[in-house]
């Protein structure tokens, strides 16, 4: 579905974020820090789950019935993810510092291709002597822990979508977005106080993030209201976001005010440039290879760093991870991708990872 609209090259754009921010986590070089650390790359995920939100509730919307709906969802996110973990599964074996029939054989190989095709991805994250060594050792594709957390966020759309149709979009959004900060804010506070990590990854899953996802569906459902607010709801949505950054002053672990508050002032910033500013045929993607970039970036990171290519020369193999990766992406778009949603019964809605 053609649409006047910048959310294809937002995608982008937000998942070039992310393949940064681990670019930096992934090879721990001071020259990647000092360059790119100072760039909104924490904002990558969000920006897709609030487009996520806008999207799949317009999906929704449009065309509601549960049958049509997880069956365009599940053709979106499940070929492609499914080539890429087996892939990863059967590759690493050159990457393994095991034999390959001990490698084939080990009974981590089998649960890692299990729980990753189940979207169970913290159960078994690494395979068989992959990655090891590595700055982030035995981490295959850590970007794929947000998949699962999309699918959950598809369940409750046809939920909070029927009571949005009985009683208001911004009642029943308002208090889902309000139940989710609560969860990120106790979650996050007790993993401070406690001294336990387990907080922050509990935080940040399902319904953690589900506040991102409402702030886009609010502005879906609200879209009359958002048009007449025009520019001065980007805008406003922008100064938020610096005035709240200023008054959280250093990061911390811990949560507060200004970090509940980021998703709606994010919403309205990121809507506003998806369908708010006038398209320009220049930004008018004719791929959406977006999820593609988001599923290999960091599986092609962790290889070069294993072969120890950044040491060598990190800003050409900077490049060259980045080629790659666009690469894989548009093969991926080509032969699995795009046949997947050739379907008619299949709205060729972009969403998020």
């Amino acid at each position: 579905m053609k649409r006047a609209n910048h959310f294809d090259v937002l995608r982008l754009a937000a998942a070039a974020a992310v393949a940064m921010l681990h670019l930096i986590d992934l090879t721990r070089l001071p020259t990647f820090e000092r360059w790119l650390g100072w760039l909104p790359l924490q904002f990558g995920l969000p920006v897709f789950f609030v487009l996520s939100g806008y999207l799949v509730s317009m999906s929704w919307d449009l065309r509601p019935g549960w049958r049509p709906y997880v069956e365009r969802r599940l053709r979106r996110i499940v070929p492609a993810y499914a080539v890429v973990v087996l892939v990863c599964a059967v590759g690493g074996v050159l990457l393994s510092t095991e034999s390959w029939q001990a490698y084939f054989g080990a009974p981590a190989w089998w649960r890692h291709l299990v729980a990753n095709l189940a979207f169970l991805n913290f159960l078994q994250p690494g395979l068989p002597g992959v990655f090891t060594a590595n700055p982030l050792p035995g981490a295959v594709n850590g970007a794929l822990w947000t998949i699962k957390v999309e699918l959950m966020f598809y369940a409750v759309v046809p939920l909070f979508m029927g009571a949005v149709k009985r009683w208001g979009a911004t009642p029943v959004l308002f208090i889902g977005y309000v139940l989710s900060a609560c969860w990120w804010a106790f979650f996050t506070d007790w993993a401070v106080q406690s001294g336990r990590p387990v907080g922050h990854e509990i935080a940040k899953q399902m319904p953690g993030q589900l506040m991102y996802f409402l702030a886009g569906a609010w502005a879906w459902c609200e879209r009359e209201r958002v048009a007449r607010w025009g520019a001065s709801w980007g805008l406003g949505g922008l100064i938020g976001l610096v005035c709240l950054t200023w008054l959280d002053g250093p990061r911390t672990a811990g949560a507060d005010l200004p970090d509940v508050l980021v998703p709606a002032c994010l919403a309205a910033f990121v809507t506003w440039l998806a369908v708010g500013v006038r398209p320009r045929p220049s930004l008018d993607l004719r791929h959406d290879l977006s999820y593609g970039i988001y599923l290999w970036h960091f599986p092609v990171i962790q290889t070069l760093v294993s072969l120890g290519a950044f040491e060598l020369a990190p800003w050409p193999m900077a490049l060259l991870a980045a080629a790659l990766v666009w690469l894989i992406a548009w093969s991926s778009w080509r032969w699995v991708e795009s046949p997947a949603l050739r379907r008619p019964a299949v709205a060729a809605v972009p969403v998020a990872p």
